[in-house]
């Protein structure tokens, strides 16, 4: 059978149906999947020693002859193999793989890599690897070399990977197409596909790993450039409404805050007008920390829209979230005479809601119509809505709406430039003055007494002013997971608060009891609040101002520095408790996270030593976002990134069938 790169992982010779649902735990279904399952790691078995030199070091890569296999049959399978060179011997011991009885064949050469195990005075070699010698590295495929070490599952081993990859790379140009020509591999100075994916997995030095990784690098950096330049290019093509830039109705309403602007909110604003004076669409991510006052920028930029006699959306990614929002720009609006209407429900004839701000969820994207004098759409959370769902805002006139991004988690500008490339970004790190950094304390697991005592001391001391979050990461307890959740902990939480007011709040709840208990926090009736993470993006009360996360090392750390932005909202000193599970050990990873985060207020620093543990896909959940997540490529090579997007502009100009072969490759 003739393979293809999107034949199925069981047509590969010697893949069954064992080793086909193995396979497909690693994610692996097709031979594309299979060649691009790179390794993480790679081992170097290219320095060969002699035996005497084995015996001496206690590990290492020997040839060796075989003189004699025996295999005794106990309570277990026992397989031994005597071995030589042409000056020392060893005895090697296999455990229950008595198939190697007819493997190793008398005087036959093999190569091995082993290490020598000590009890007492007695040394031995258990299970080594080994591999026929062919006399040529460029034969060997398991050692000898530098040999690829990659992620595995039960029951398959990096060898067995690397055997089936061996069994089509052969014929590997009959099958991968080169989105890239001969013409254009030159002036990049870059290896042609199959080279680079051969070198990848069967290199014969390092040299050949790092220009296989630079290839692939640059395949997947330029399908991201694609997509930054195709944008690009529409936005070019696109026409907004140029707005006046209200000088007397922005200094007016700044004026009335109860606090200045930062220098940051001062520039983003800046930026932002003029963004928006113009008649190309502002395309602009607002990206800044956790309680930064994004949403006074863009009250400001929405006062200005509508001063104008326009009319604008705010999106945001849940009906909790649109309903604060709501009340937010209320308060905000309520010494002007501009109008906010909710949309969370597809029922809403929005096309009537002309000069005013309309705040919605995913609903505003199926009404029919829209306000005519439609000119600013502003997005919270920009990875919850695509591309397509922005499509959706150009007006039948013509024109297409100024865009406004603000993100929930601060993220590092070296993510912005991959994830955001065909945004503009304002930035926006201080914090207002009235806002105190929030205590931050890495609380062992037997110290949780203690600190609840402490809570409660602190809420009542306040008069019941104060209020507490108390965040688990499972709702009810689970078999797979040994993690506290609400459920269990509820009743020992309500008696340990007596006095006080004890709710909870999960994402099981009808919005409608969510939406209440949520008030009656905000109207202080509750005093203590247990919650998962539904309260992790955009909550916003006052005086809330101790937070206590239990297992901690459960979550991410952008994910912590979310729940820790949901108190200190106000001038009160405020603090957070992250506790780790009894099972995490002193100076492990985990604890290690969480005291770093414990140290660092800072979200912009938070989201960076994330990204370098877990990786942009985890951190911003962009698995689910339709953005690609590398598999070679560093996010941090902008260096990379715009040789990658150079080459995409010129690309656009002459053959746009790249980028379906690239999508096709990397998809």
């Amino acid at each position: 059978m003739t393979l293809n790169i999107d034949s199925k992982i069981n047509e590969i010779k010697g893949i069954g149906e064992r080793q086909t649902s193995l396979f497909e735990k690693l994610n692996i279904f097709t031979v594309k999947d299979l060649v691009f399952h790179i390794p993480f790691r790679y081992q170097d078995t290219s320095s060969v020693i002699s035996i005497q030199e084995f015996k001496e070091l206690g590990k290492g890569t020997f040839l060796a002859k075989i003189d004699d296999v025996k295999t005794t049959y106990f309570r277990k399978k026992i397989t031994t193999v005597k071995v030589s060179d042409e000056n020392e011997s060893l005895r090697l011991t296999f455990f229950n793989q008595p198939y190697l009885q007819k493997v190793f064949v008398k005087d036959d050469i093999y190569i091995f890599d082993a290490k020598i195990s000590e009890k007492g005075s007695k040394k031995n070699i258990y299970n080594p690897k080994f591999e026929q010698f062919k006399y040529d590295p460029n034969n060997q495929t398991h050692l000898g070399k530098l040999i690829g070490i990659y992620p595995e599952t039960s029951g398959l081993s990096s060898r067995t990977i690397r055997s089936r990859i061996k069994t089509v790379e052969e014929n590997i140009e009959d099958f991968l197409i080169d989105p890239l020509n001969t013409k254009q591999i030159s002036e990049l100075e870059i290896d042609t596909l199959s080279t680079a994916i051969r070198n990848i997995h069967f290199p014969k030095d390092q040299n050949d790993v790092d220009k296989a990784k630079e290839r692939l690098s640059f395949d997947e950096m330029l399908k991201v450039a694609i997509r930054i330049e195709k944008e690009n290019l529409k936005r070019e093509k696109q026409k907004a409404k140029a707005m006046n830039i209200k000088s007397k109705d922005i200094n007016k309403f700044i004026k009335n805050l109860p606090y200045k602007l930062t220098n940051d909110q001062n520039k983003a604003l800046e930026e932002i007008l003029e963004d928006t004076s113009k008649v190309k669409p502002m395309n602009r991510l607002l990206n800044g920390d956790v309680g930064s006052g994004k949403t006074v920028v863009a009250a400001i930029t929405i006062l200005n829209t509508i001063k104008n006699g326009y009319s604008c959306i705010l999106l945001a990614p849940t009906t909790v979230l649109a309903k604060q929002h709501q009340n937010t720009f209320d308060k905000l609006f309520e010494d002007t005479d501009i109008k906010v209407e909710l949309c969370i429900s597809s029922n809403k004839n929005i096309s009537s809601y002309d000069n005013k701000l309309i705040i919605g969820t995913h609903a505003i994207l199926f009404e029919k119509t829209l306000p005519k004098d439609l000119n600013l759409v502003v997005i919270d959370e920009q990875h919850r809505f695509g591309v397509e769902q922005r499509e959706y805002f150009k007006q039948k006139n013509g024109y297409t709406p100024h865009y406004l991004t603000m993100t929930a988690t601060p993220i590092p500008r070296s993510l912005t430039e991959i994830f955001f490339g065909g945004l503009d970004v304002s930035e926006i790190k201080e914090k207002p003055s009235n806002r105190q950094d929030i205590k931050t304390y890495y609380t062992p697991a037997l110290k949780r007494d203690s600190c609840f005592e402490w809570v409660k001391g602190k809420i009542v001391e306040s008069k019941f002013e104060n209020q507490a979050f108390i965040i688990y990461p499972l709702i009810e307890e689970s078999e797979k997971l040994a993690s506290k959740s609400i459920m269990t902990e509820i009743e020992y939480l309500k008696k340990k608060f007596k006095g006080l007011n004890v709710e909870y709040l999960h994402g099981r709840l009808k919005e409608k009891e969510k939406n209440s208990l949520l008030e009656k926090f905000r109207n202080k009736e509750i005093h203590i609040l247990i919650s998962t993470t539904v309260i992790e993006v955009g909550i916003d009360i006052p005086d809330a101002t101790i937070m206590v996360i239990e297992d901690a090392d459960r979550f991410g750390l952008a994910q912590l520095h979310q729940l820790r932005g949901r108190v200190g909202r106000s001038a009160k000193e405020s603090f957070c408790f992250v506790i780790p599970n009894e099972n995490v050990e002193k100076d492990s990873p985990a604890e290690k996270r969480l005291k770093y985060f414990a140290q660092h207020n800072s979200g912009f620093e938070v989201s960076e030593y994330d990204l370098q543990s877990r990786g942009p896909g985890e951190v911003y959940g962009l698995k689910q976002s339709g953005i690609p997540l590398f598999k070679v490529a560093d996010i941090h090579d902008t260096k990379m990134l715009s040789k990658a997007r150079k080459f995409a502009k010129k690309l656009l100009k002459e053959d746009n069938s790249i980028e379906n072969i690239l999508e096709n490759l990397f998809r």
